[in-house]
């Protein structure tokens, strides 16, 4: 049995009291916490101690929504054309890239200081392998999908059921190669796409898969107009309201987005006790939905995978919108600015609220006896975080994944100041580097208009050698 005390630190548990130790130690044996005391306390003896002197102690971040689409970084941001660009660009991609881009993926996670992450991909079975390696916590699914993706760069939907049938059975393949693999980090789930990119039959069979092996299916639920337009055009239901008919609308549902829905769709939600994954956009009334009673968590989606930078940008889109829903006088009569996005509240969401959201609070999410030690460590001994009478408030309004020097996941060590344990992360930088260039370079050389576009976008002139 190995044992490891981390001491000297502050801690944020994040359980029900909301308690914080000003100095403190955390005992671990294996993967559990067992202990938690106070500095004047007497501390256990453990094979490794850890002084962390000046560093805040906290749970991980549970990210509930994330793609892989950050190998593409520079291009997808100019561009920004989902249905011409960024869903015909996954289909170069293949599944023996991935475990080579995977670990430059998995990394992203751990230095954002994101110990569990649901992760959505068409080939995952690669990144399950580097996940294996680098000794995060990942709930993976194999995206299903079963539109033609070149008729829909025409604004054309078409289905084609063979390639959904092919779909659903890599997802089958995922669930009976990698659930519960990797010492039990690696569990899987079941993601039909979107509303507007599944056939109804799909959506069945799935839900039936996962009743039988309880797993979970998470969906794009009224993520924009387009999809609404194209369920309403379809089915004359509201997205929400399809997926109820369907019988997917239940308490193993994380739904992602839901920005196109109405007071009705939402008490639909709230009714079914599915959960809801926030993502950065402005339209979204997630205090609305938490205040409702609405399970809500947080995920990155396809942006870089920096849970304090998303919380940041959160807090301000939610201030955007109640100034511009109920006016900034009443804003600042109700003092919504600071009790209706508290810092603690927004870093509640991305850990503990992010965990229930997937129905994993009773392992992770905060730090508790019996619990997962899935935990971040942040140096306070720098001049963007210190002098503070309020750690918390700085972390989230002035901190960044720069600051998070040590990542833990069930009791092991997977990040330090010197960087990824487990594997050499510049060579995986370099390979993934190498990878995305001869992706692109087809992707390219087949659409040369995307290139043209992304040219015209740069704000600099490329050089010849």
């Amino acid at each position: 049995m190995t044992s490891t005390l981390i001491k000297n630190a502050m801690i944020a548990l994040f359980d029900r009291e909301r308690t914080f130790i000003e100095r403190g130690w955390i005992f671990i044996q294996n993967d559990r916490i067992r202990q938690i005391g106070y500095d004047n306390q007497n501390q256990p003896e453990a094979d490794f101690v850890y002084d962390l002197e000046h560093h805040l102690v906290m749970p991980g971040f549970v990210n509930i929504h994330a793609h892989l689409q950050q190998y593409f970084r520079g291009l997808y941001e100019l561009i920004g054309d989902f249905y011409q660009v960024n869903l015909p660009l996954e289909g170069y991609r293949l599944d023996e890239d991935m475990e080579t881009l995977g670990l430059a993926s998995a990394a992203e996670f751990v230095y954002g200081g994101c110990t569990t992450s649901l992760v959505i991909y068409t080939y995952p079975e690669g990144f399950a392998k580097a996940v294996k390696k680098t000794g995060n916590r990942v709930y993976l699914a194999s995206d299903i999908e079963e539109v033609d993706l070149k008729e829909m760069q025409k604004g054309k939907y078409s289905f084609l059921p063979e390639k959904g049938k092919v779909a659903f059975n890599r997802a089958v393949h995922l669930y009976e190669d990698w659930e519960g693999a990797a010492e039990g980090r690696i569990r899987t789930l079941m993601c039909p796409k979107a509303t507007d990119l599944v056939l109804p039959e799909t959506y069945q069979k799935v839900k039936e898969f996962a009743k039988e092996r309880n797993l979970r299916i998470t969906t794009h639920l009224a993520q924009s107009v387009r999809e609404y337009q194209q369920v309403m055009k379809l089915y004359d239901l509201s997205p929400t309201e399809y997926l109820a008919n369907l019988g997917i609308l239940d308490n193993q549902l994380i739904a992602a987005h839901c920005v196109y829905t109405s007071a009705q769709d939402e008490m639909m939600i709230l009714d079914s006790g599915a959960s809801i994954a926030q993502s950065t956009f402005i339209s979204a009334p997630f205090m609305r939905w938490k205040d409702m009673g609405i399970p809500v968590g947080l995920g990155t989606d396809d942006m870089f995978h920096d849970i304090l930078q998303m919380l940041r940008s959160t807090r301000q889109a939610q201030q955007h919108r109640s100034s511009a829903v109920i006016g900034i006088d009443q804003m600042l009569a109700s003092d919504r600015f600071t009790s209706r996005l508290s810092p603690y509240e927004l870093l509640e969401m991305a850990t503990i609220g992010s965990a229930k959201a997937i129905g994993m609070d009773s392992d992770i999410g905060s730090l508790e006896t019996k619990k997962k030690a899935d935990l971040i460590a942040v140096d306070f001994n720098n001049p963007l975080l210190s002098p503070t009478s309020d750690p918390i408030t700085s972390l989230l309004l002035y901190g960044n994944s720069g600051n998070i020097d040590y990542v833990m996941v069930d009791g092991k060590m997977i990040k330090d100041p010197s960087g990824m344990i487990n594997f050499d992360l510049p060579i995986a930088l370099e390979q993934a580097q190498n990878r995305v260039n001869l992706i692109v370079d087809k992707f390219f050389f087949d659409f040369p208009e995307q290139k043209k576009r992304w040219q015209k976008k740069l704000s600099y002139k490329e050089g010849e050698a």
